[in-house]
């Protein structure tokens, strides 16, 4: 494959939900000039993911186990099965191959906490094992892939207290924050990536001032990743179907409607971003 046009930094076209088409997928993905992070959410979920890049140009892995499955028993079939948290295995499975280019996905999720469960306990369940994440990529010199839902704040400090004992380099996947919530990730040095989201229309409810096109509007370019999260989020005009990687072109062309700038333009600046947060 060529070098990349555009980079999906947070894909899982590993899971079953492609099983049926990922040859074809991948072959579009090849046309566009496409490279995708295929992102670990359990043990299981990392080592397919490893072997989905080993096997196609232009593929990468991470390695990690997503908060929800620490406090929740929801399960999105699309995932297929999950394992136990391990931070042995983990470790072990993101020094497996030179394919793997991140620790994660890994983070906060306040949403998904069972209702039968103590939140304070369920919290700090997941800011521990967060944390032993922080621990992994330091120790294999990765950069961390964070999923954050409804705990932005909370975030923010853990990153300050872990980075003031040792720097690491981070990535808050699928931002849908505010730019008070974005602000203090950024000045850490944080990057943010925007998936297909950005280009649905606001909620009824919703003031324009907390919009996500704010922060897209105000932040440096060079802290600005692209993703697709497929198979979720599909962009306008896709919403509702399969999302895949080529539809990373939709959340560029987004971006650079809010900065009033040319597309091909915005697809450079957020893959040389990539290409150096990631090293490929």
């Amino acid at each position: 494959m060529s070098e990349p046009i555009y980079i999906d930094t947070h894909s899982h076209l590993h899971f079953p939900s492609f099983a049926s088409d990922v040859d074809a997928v991948y072959s579009r993905m090849q046309d566009a000039g496409v490279w995708t992070v295929c992102v670990g959410t359990s043990a299981n979920t990392s080592r397919s993911g490893i072997e989905f890049a080993e096997k196609h140009e232009g593929v990468f892995a991470s390695a990690g186990y997503h908060p929800e499955h620490l406090t929740s028993s929801y399960h999105d079939a699309s995932e297929g099965e999950v394992e136990k948290f391990d931070s042995v295995e983990i470790e072990r499975i993101a020094s497996s191959s030179k394919k793997v280019v991140a620790i994660g996905e890994t983070g906060l999720d306040f949403f998904r906490i069972d209702t039968d469960r103590d939140i304070t306990i369920a919290r700090k369940i997941q800011e521990d094992v967060f944390r032993l994440h922080i621990d992994i990529a330091r120790r294999l010199g990765k950069p961390v892939i964070i999923h954050c839902r409804e705990a932005l704040i909370r975030l923010a400090e853990i990153i300050r207290e872990e980075k003031e004992k040792k720097d690491f380099s981070a990535v808050v996947h699928c931002f849908t924050g505010n730019w008070e919530e974005a602000k203090p990730l950024l000045e850490m040095g944080v990057l943010l990536s925007f998936t297909g989201i950005i280009t649905y229309p606001l909620k009824k409810t919703q003031n324009p001032a907390d919009a996500i096109w704010r922060v897209i509007e105000r932040m440096p370019l060079n802290q600005m990743l692209i993703e697709t999260d497929a198979p979720w989020l599909a962009p306008i005009p896709f919403r509702g179907t399969n999302n895949e990687p080529t539809y990373v072109q939709y959340v560029a062309e987004k971006i650079a409607e809010l900065r009033n700038m040319h597309s091909t333009e915005i697809a450079r600046i957020t893959t040389e971003n990539a290409r150096t947060f990631f090293t490929i």
